[in-house]
């Protein structure tokens, strides 16, 4: 009953939502069930200092993304998805390489959350997982192929509130029952302050950060967002309820594992539900169905918003204006082979890891390409080339590291957030960036071709590219073939003008 019942509107929900819902949006689409199991098993490691890193880390990606979006939103009006901007920017090659990343950073995501609502039946319930799991995919499912985006940020109000309202009974009953006999003073090596904990510092804000640019779930949010300013404040309160939030599941892990209290699992994901026991092996009956349901809750919220985020990115690409029903039915095809990896129970953190890996690398070079100077010197070349660079330094760190090329590559990628494998990645992409662009003028200038390069075509109106023969200002006849690339951009500039956008 909001808009006709088009492609566009389905993937974007452009423009139709106000501050309050975009702001519990844009919560509800970055805290899941995940954060429950992660947390608690990050501060094992990392202690309070990584813990404090980790939470901040959870919402200063969405103002980032948020400022960067509105940029880019004012630049393109038409995108779709990120997908549209780097093929517009850069070329093929690149939006192949950007589609490929986003998917498997998506996919991760996705099956994090089905893995975590996998945990929460088999090591809290004492249930078999595939039925939760099946459940959750499939309700889901039904409802984003119904309405799209615009259903589920709907939604993620009734589950943003719904979730907060757990969490604050549950803390005020940890607040009555937490009673330790004992808290050892100083804070144990793996609580306290430690290397981990100081790395997380550089680590995670890197990690969170590049892992949300190739997440389309937030981008589309900012499509979804009413005006610049519901799209301002509302990332400003959904980020700082992230924080708190994702703050209160890990502390809770962490007064767990300072108070000795009987863990379920080594790796101290469970840690919270032990926190709930108060010291007991089995914690009481209702509160651990308040500790399932916000944990089922927060889990359809982030869940909903993957599968829209990955259809919106395949279905900016092969589907682009055909029938709503190519969207709708993919929304229960990528379920498919998801759900079947989630069985399998890997470790959430190391899913997130390699996720984030990969997105770091390839971030710089994606973000140099929002900068208008830069337009006609970084290239499709330069993309790839920074993205090589960005890879070998991790490899090369790896192996100067352990000493070993495959040990390497399994202590940054499988085993440890170390900050080099997250800092060294975007100080290479950029010089790779740099010297394949300095690499090509000196090309194109030798064999006298033109340089700055040329854009191949820019888009206008909603989400239509054309190339430049087909551009014109209020209908002329301007060649922009024919004009130069300062020229050209002053062309872009009237027809924008001209046309109100």
């Amino acid at each position: 009953r909001v808009k006709k019942d088009d492609t566009e509107f389905f993937l974007t929900a452009r423009k139709s939502v106000p501050f309050r819902t975009i702001a519990w949006s844009f919560y509800a689409q970055g805290v899941g069930a995940w954060v429950i199991f992660s947390m608690p098993a990050y501060v094992v490691s990392a202690g309070i200092v990584g813990l404090v890193a980790y939470s901040v880390s959870c919402g200063l990606p969405i103002l980032i993304v948020a400022r960067v979006g509105a940029v880019l939103h004012r630049k393109y009006p038409g995108v779709l998805s990120l997908g549209d901007f780097v093929q517009w920017r850069y070329g093929t090659i690149p939006t192949i390489l950007v589609t490929l990343v986003m998917l498997l950073n998506m996919s991760i995501g996705l099956c994090a959350e089905y893995t975590s609502i996998g945990n929460l039946m088999e090591f809290v319930i004492g249930a078999p997982r595939l039925p939760i799991i099946l459940c959750v995919a499939i309700v889901t499912s039904i409802y984003t192929a119904a309405g799209g985006l615009y259903v589920s940020i709907l939604t993620d109000v009734a589950q943003g509130v719904f979730g907060i309202g757990l969490l604050a009974v549950m803390t005020v009953y940890v607040a009555v029952t937490y009673r330790p006999e004992s808290l050892p003073t100083p804070l144990p090596e793996g609580l306290g302050p430690n290397y981990w904990g100081w790395a997380a510092i550089a680590a995670m804000p890197i990690s969170m950060t590049c892992a949300t640019l190739f997440s389309e779930a937030p981008w589309q949010r900012i499509w979804a967002s009413a005006d610049d300013r519901a799209l301002k404040r509302g990332s400003i309160i959904g980020a700082a309820a992230l924080v708190v939030v994702c703050f209160m599941y890990g502390f809770g892990g962490f007064l767990s594992i300072w108070g000795g209290f009987p863990q379920s699992s080594q790796d101290g994901s469970t840690a919270f539900f032990d926190l709930l026991g108060a010291g007991s092996d089995v914690a009481p009956s209702w509160i651990t169905i308040l500790a399932a349901l916000s944990t089922v809750t927060m889990n359809e919220g982030c869940v909903d918003s993957i599968q829209n985020g990955i259809v919106d990115t395949l279905a900016s690409r092969f589907f682009r204006g055909k029938s709503v029903w190519y969207p709708r039915i993919l929304v229960f095809v990528i379920n498919i082979p998801i759900v079947f990896v989630s069985l399998k129970g890997y470790d959430i953190i190391i899913l997130f890891l390699i996720g984030n890996l990969i997105c770091t690398i390839c971030a710089v070079p994606l973000l140099l390409g929002l900068v208008d100077r830069f337009e006609g010197y970084i290239t499709g070349w330069s993309f790839v080339t920074g993205v090589l660079t960005g890879f070998l330094s991790i490899v090369v760190f790896g192996y100067v590291k352990v000493g070993d090329w495959y040990e390497g590559l399994r202590y940054t990628f499988v085993l440890a957030y170390d900050w080099p494998s997250f800092v060294l990645p975007l100080i290479f992409s950029a010089i790779g960036v740099a010297i394949a662009a300095f690499i090509e003028g000196s090309i194109r200038k030798a064999l006298g071709l033109a340089y700055p390069v040329p854009l191949a075509f820019v888009p206008q109106g909603h989400g239509d590219a054309k190339t430049p023969e087909e551009q014109s200002v209020s209908s002329g006849d301007v060649d922009t073939a024919a004009i130069g690339y300062d020229q050209k951009q002053e062309v872009f500039q009237e027809t924008s003008a001209v046309r109100g956008q």
